[in-house]
């Protein structure tokens, strides 16, 4: 008797498992549909997500890199950007996201380091 019990129980434990399973995917597939989100959007997700942890994987092996202390210096719209020991011009940007693109294109693979007291500020994305 203690056997049928436990086979029935282990028989409804995976019945119970596999229809939670197909409600669940049913429940996800309605609220891809309903966000009108494609099996190509997802993909794409997927790309992004894999370039972006390959990118932070080649970020984090950076530590062995030369570090490049800069100041910045905002005139009027333009931020420029120098190098701390020897003020030579690095790059000049209209807002944060251009003049970090130009540094990357004019310096060669190093961690660059803007201290609070030599522009920082003018990084942050509500000055731009």
């Amino acid at each position: 008797m203690t056997e049928l019990l436990i086979v029935a129980w282990v028989f409804g434990l995976l019945i119970g498992w596999s229809a939670s399973k197909q409600v669940h995917l049913n429940g996800f597939r309605q609220l891809l549909r309903a966000l009108k989100i494609t099996e190509d959007d997802l993909l794409r997700a997927m790309v992004k997500i894999q370039s972006a942890e390959w990118q932070l994987e080649q970020a984090e092996g950076t530590e062995d890199r030369a570090v490049v202390d800069v100041k910045l210096e905002q005139q009027g719209t333009e931020i420029f950007a120098y190098r701390k020991s020897d003020n030579q011009f690095l790059a000049q940007g209209s807002n944060a996201d251009s003049l970090i693109e130009r540094l990357n294109q004019n310096l060669t693979p190093c961690k660059v380091v803007v201290a609070k007291e030599d522009g920082a500020d003018l990084l942050q994305k509500n000055n731009s």
